[in-house]
């Protein structure tokens, strides 16, 4: 007779994780089987994300069931009320748990905004290293298990989004690959790119917003500004020749970018790293 199995680690220190804008709390791995109950319905106070991984199982939403299947996306807002149950032979899904006041606004920056979110596959190994970190009980751990949880959004997104990107044309990711490859040099932008590739300015946007999710302006500001943070890191550069290494030939507007990314000017950001309080990453 199958019996359900169910693990679950929690963070060992019930305080916030200082200056991490995502908190896990907890995350775990269930087996269910036909007539088990995880626990009586009720209501929690924070998020959480449920990634099934194989069978199907069902929830309770706004008095309404919800069947999740093999691979589906399912998520719980604070306030909402956790009522779920299996509905195959075995119901085997992952999860986990944030706690940051923070964490409703990241769902949504993230676009899960539809209940269920068909998906390919479930990233086991992700939710595997994301016990594993969180086991540990220390301030590392917690922020490891943060950046897992980053990771594993990331994932849902991407998997999410898949089936709307499936048809997008050849020459979008040549335009992708041309950014990356180009992205460093200050002459390059996208008004060149398309007349490269032969298409209207304003054609290239939606196609590239279509097939990633992103202009592409804003994705060639994103390698700029992630090329001049590995240089932070890992070089003695002054900080305009960062800017100019890195196709932004303005420093002022480089530390403005940054800024606004991680909340720190390019001086503060390269001793953050070199002093261990960033994730070497």
């Amino acid at each position: 007779m199958l019996r359900s199995r169910k693990t679950s680690i929690y963070r060992f220190n019930h305080e916030l994780p200082p200056h991490m804008p995502l908190a896990v709390r907890s995350v775990g791995r269930y087996m269910l089987t036909p007539g088990s109950q995880i626990e009586p319905p009720m209501t929690k106070w924070f998020c959480e994300l449920f990634w099934s991984e194989q069978g199907q199982g069902e929830f309770m939403l706004n008095k309404k069931h919800v069947v999740v299947k093999s691979t589906d996306i399912f998520y719980l807002l604070p306030g909402e009320i956790h009522d779920i149950r299996p509905l195959s032979r075995t119901w085997t899904y992952h999860w986990f748990t944030l706690d940051h006041p923070h964490s409703t606004a990241w769902f949504e920056a993230f676009g899960l905004t539809r209940r269920p979110l068909r998906a390919r596959r479930c990233p086991v190994e992700l939710f595997d290293r994301l016990r594993d970190v969180l086991r540990k009980g220390t301030a590392r751990g917690d922020r490891e298990a943060a950046h897992l949880a980053h990771g594993i959004l990331v994932e849902a997104v991407e998997e999410g989004l898949a089936p709307l990107t499936r048809q997008r044309l050849p020459w979008v990711d040549q335009c992708r690959h041309e950014i990356d490859n180009r992205a460093t040099d200050p002459l390059f932008d996208i008004t060149a790119l398309a007349a490269q590739m032969g298409v209207h300015r304003v054609t290239l946007f939606r196609a590239f917003r279509s097939a990633y999710g992103i202009n592409p302006s804003r994705y060639l500001q994103s390698r700029r500004l992630h090329h001049a943070m590995e240089l932070l890191k890992q070089s003695d550069l002054p900080i305009k020749e960062v800017a100019t290494a890195s196709g932004l030939n303005d420093a002022n507007y480089m530390a403005r970018l940054l800024r606004a990314v991680v909340g720190q000017s390019p001086h503060q950001f390269r001793a953050a790293y070199r002093q261990g309080r960033l994730l070497h990453s």
